[in-house]
């Protein structure tokens, strides 16, 4: 039972601490996943900020180029509007779920930063359906389109320019007229995007807030419950602890003297009889032989009757309740005709005032009691008064079977009235017991969940009353 106590109480623990570290883990993953969006959603805001530098200086030199017809303007165009292109590759990739070692590389060429490639890659798989996020990539999408037109008019001035460098001025001003118009609807698109980022930013921000404030006050309002609970849990299993460690203990001092007790009770009637054989053997009068073969019967069936109370209370230890049917007035009768023929010495008036029940309950054990109880009346009659007499009461009340077993014996003195259901306590007058009847007796009605009340007036008699929970048959 020890190991069991010490089992549950690490049980309890473990389990404890698992739920902390769960918590913990719980807290950190949102605390790290939280970070990370708002990283993420921060890295979309600097690429537009590249996007838009890039796009701002590709249109400057695409406006001087007109203007000057020098080739390297055109080459820093070039140069320059690479950075939205790759961005818009990069997405394109990422919306074809092509590997992201591809989309990574493209990032890079945007002159994104190693580290907000990756989380800009995370973030656009992980968040691109969801409502705020959309906003912002269908004006990344709108934005694309503008950088398409703008390539497309760099291409058409550069074939122009390669066909006529002597293109008239007002021409030369409608082309950067265009290019203007197309750099500003590009850079609304940006404003747009930055706007619904810096939004969901502020939404993200907010919404983790309140999860880590929601998911610190469940979590702490969960280990406080769990926390009164295995504290609970962990009193309670010291007080089983406890409770074990003084039944062990109760255990331990009835099995010493039961030990010393069965010993001696064992010991004693053999080194009777070995005495009382001794004498036998070298009697000489058959009346002196016949009064000690006599003593030597008495000794015996004293003997036999310790021996089957011991294996009784051996089996009320070891065996379970049992559900038997009997008839109560032939249960007590069969009883009484038995004793009759092994303890009856002295004329008893034995009445009976007994329910005609059928009922079902133990009749081992009831039977054991009973025998006990009235084996004890008879034993210990008063063979000075002129009349002896024995009532056996039984009666069903409130589902309980009730027995009153009275005498008019020898009585037990008050002193000892407290006691008689201890193990091998013998009264002054228990000349003829062991001392084991009614500790056995108190043992098989505690297991059948039943109680015990005696009453002793010394020199006018006893009256033992049982109450035993029961079903009646019908």
């Amino acid at each position: 039972m020890e190991k069991i106590l010490t089992h549950r109480k690490k049980t309890i623990i473990y389990n404890y601490a698992v739920y902390i570290f769960i918590s913990i883990i719980l807290i950190v993953s949102l605390n790290h996943y939280g970070l990370k969006l708002i990283n993420g959603l921060r890295a979309f805001i600097s690429g537009e900020s590249l996007y838009m530098k890039a796009q701002h200086e590709a249109t400057r030199h695409l406006t001087n180029y007109i203007f000057t017809s020098n080739p390297k303007h055109y080459d820093l165009f070039i140069e320059n509007l690479e950075v939205p292109v790759s961005d818009s590759l990069a997405r394109v990739s990422m919306d074809k779920k092509e590997s992201q070692q591809i989309t990574y590389q493209l990032l890079l060429k945007a002159k994104n930063l190693p580290e907000d490639a990756k989380n800009i890659i995370w973030v656009y798989n992980n968040f691109k359906n969801f409502d705020r996020f959309k906003n912002a990539v269908k004006i990344w999408k709108e934005a694309d389109l503008l950088i398409i037109e703008l390539e497309k008019l760099s291409r058409e001035i550069k074939a122009t320019l390669t066909q006529n460098p002597e293109m008239e001025m007002q021409k030369r001003k409608e082309y950067a007229m265009q290019i203007d118009h197309l750099s500003r609807l590009i850079t609304i698109k940006g404003n747009d995007f930055d706007r619904s980022l810096i939004t969901t930013v502020t939404f993200v921000n907010r919404a983790v807030l309140l999860m880590i404030m929601l998911n610190a006050l469940i979590i702490g309002a969960c280990l406080l419950v769990l926390s009164i609970k295995y504290i609970n849990r962990l009193t309670a299993l010291q007080k089983d602890t406890q409770i074990q460690n003084e039944v062990l203990m109760q255990t331990n001092t009835e099995l010493d003297l039961f030990t010393h007790s069965v010993s001696h009770d064992l010991r004693a009637p053999i080194s009777s009889l070995q005495g009382i054989i001794s004498l036998a053997e070298i009697e000489q009068s058959d009346a002196q032989r016949t009064e000690y073969f006599t003593l030597m019967k008495q000794i015996l069936a004293r003997q036999d009757s310790f021996i089957l109370k011991i294996i009784q209370f051996s089996k009320n230890k070891r065996i379970d309740l049992n559900e038997d049917t009997i008839h109560l007035p032939t249960f007590f009768e069969n009883i009484v005709e038995d004793l009759k023929y092994s303890d009856l010495n002295t004329p008893i008036d034995i009445t009976y005032k007994i329910a005609p029940q059928t009922i079902i309950t133990d009749a081992f054990r009831l039977d054991i009691i009973c025998r006990n109880v009235l084996s004890n009346a008879i034993k210990y009659s008063d063979t000075s008064k002129a009349v002896n007499y024995i009532n056996i009461i039984v009666d069903i009340k409130d589902n309980e079977l009730e027995i009153l077993i009275e005498d008019n014996g020898i009585g037990v003195e008050e002193t000892h009235q407290e006691k008689i259901f201890e193990m091998f306590y013998v009264t002054s007058h228990h000349n003829k017991g062991s001392g084991i009847g009614l500790y056995l007796t108190q043992q098989m009605i505690n297991k059948m969940n039943g109680k015990a009340k005696f009453n002793s007036v010394f020199g006018e008699g006893c009256a033992m009353t049982i109450n035993i929970p029961t079903c009646v048959v019908s």
